[in-house]
């Protein structure tokens, strides 16, 4: 059929998820502080000991942002600028641009479900944009694309998506979308050639403590959860969160 129902389904508003595992202990946030390279510190002398090893993450204008021994780029495709900052080796990840539609909740009574749907797009409702009830349906796939621009010609493609998953909600919204009510919004998703995540270190010999964790694609909600329980027992020598042959199958050294 045209829609899955998932008895299960639900939605959640990636910042507030983000803001409420930045409170967790042990995490400070450093907002506002774009990373413009990052660099390697050795030890000055030879034959000194490697704890003088660590990295270090510069603004552009060379600023000092923060120091660690371990560093993890977890930047989506803007992955691959800071690690060729840092001259590792290039990642085959690909952009995937994707557009969607959110517009008010119109007057009830209405058409529109109360729970999330999903086919070849997705639709919710009852999401709070700026204080007000809304919907959000999705969502195009664009390869190769590396800028979040806006196409008309995605706002028709999404506004059919939701005519074969809700043709009643398609009619009820028709007007929103047609008039410009509704409004678009788009960003680039990064994914690797198996549509796997890539999660590890980058080159443990030559570059030692550095870290990837990127590629999570149109599932990084969840993916991005998993990934770091992976990355945070790698990185700590603890059990695997997931079966032996998965971890493989997401490590950074497959590539």
């Amino acid at each position: 059929g045209p829609a899955h129902w998932h008895a299960r389904g639900g939605w959640v508003r990636a910042p507030a998820l983000v803001a409420a595992m930045l409170a967790a202990p042990g995490i400070t946030w450093l907002g506002n502080a774009a990373v413009a390279a990052l660099r390697l510190d050795r030890p000055q002398a030879e034959g000194a000991a490697k704890d003088g090893e660590g990295w270090t993450a510069l603004a552009a204008d060379g600023t000092v942002l923060a120091q660690a021994p371990v560093v993890v780029v977890a930047a989506g495709f803007d992955s691959l600028a800071l690690l060729v900052s840092a001259d590792a080796p290039a990642l085959p990840l690909n952009p995937l641009r994707g557009q969607l539609l959110y517009g008010p909740m119109p007057d009830a009574p209405h058409p529109l479900p109360p729970f999330p749907v999903n086919g070849l797009g997705n639709f919710i409702t009852g999401v709070p944009v700026d204080g007000t009830p809304s919907w959000v349906l999705g969502s195009t796939f664009e390869r190769g694309c590396r800028e979040s621009v806006l196409r008309d010609t995605d706002t028709q493609e999404v506004a059919a998506k939701l005519a074969v998953l809700l043709p009643e909600s398609a009619r009820a919204l028709g007007p929103q979308i047609a008039s410009g009510a509704a409004r678009a919004w788009a960003a680039v998703r990064c994914t690797a050639p198996d549509r796997l995540p890539i999660v590890g270190p980058v080159d443990a010999q030559a570059l030692p403590g550095l870290w990837v964790c990127t590629a999570m694609g149109a599932r990084g909600l969840t993916l991005a959860l998993l990934c770091g329980e992976l990355l945070a027992a790698r990185l700590n020598g603890e059990p695997l969160p997931l079966d032996a042959k998965l971890a493989r199958a997401l490590a950074s050294e497959r590539m």
